[in-house]
């Protein structure tokens, strides 16, 4: 089982992305929610977390420290950032901090689905590679 992790300040918009995400998904992917990035990074030191999906939402600064955290200490978690305060600005930062999948909201389900599936396919390989090698 593959496990989701979805860091939004916005609740409603959290769950709506998890669970929506998981129907999409099914029962082969877990999709958990974090109520903080402080909370998502405690999970994932603690927990097998796969990916994470995060709106760094203005003006907290929390999403970012936690995207270059993940980076610095837990490069084999991909992040997808998922945002509804997209501008040039946000996606330089994120490219600087070494964000591949960024999505900007309102962005439908389907989508949403596909980088995901996409990700993971993409991590299923790595460890598939790494077992053989």
């Amino acid at each position: 089982m593959q496990h989701i992790l979805v860091v939004d300040n916005d609740p409603v918009a959290a769950m709506v992305t998890q669970q929506g995400l998981q129907r999409l998904l099914g029962k082969d992917v877990e999709v958990a929610l974090a109520p903080s990035p402080g909370a998502a990074w405690l999970r994932c030191m603690r927990e097998a977390v796969d990916l994470v999906i995060v709106d760094p939402s203005p003006p907290s600064r929390a999403a970012a420290a936690l995207i270059k955290a993940l980076h610095d200490e837990r490069p084999h978690i991909p992040v997808v950032v998922l945002t509804a305060y997209d501008t040039p600005r946000l996606r330089t930062q994120m490219k600087r901090l070494g964000v591949r999948y960024y999505l900007a909201k309102p962005v439908e389900l389907a989508e949403l689905k596909n980088t995901v599936s996409g990700v993971l396919a993409s991590l299923n390989t790595v460890q598939m590679s790494s077992a053989v090698n």
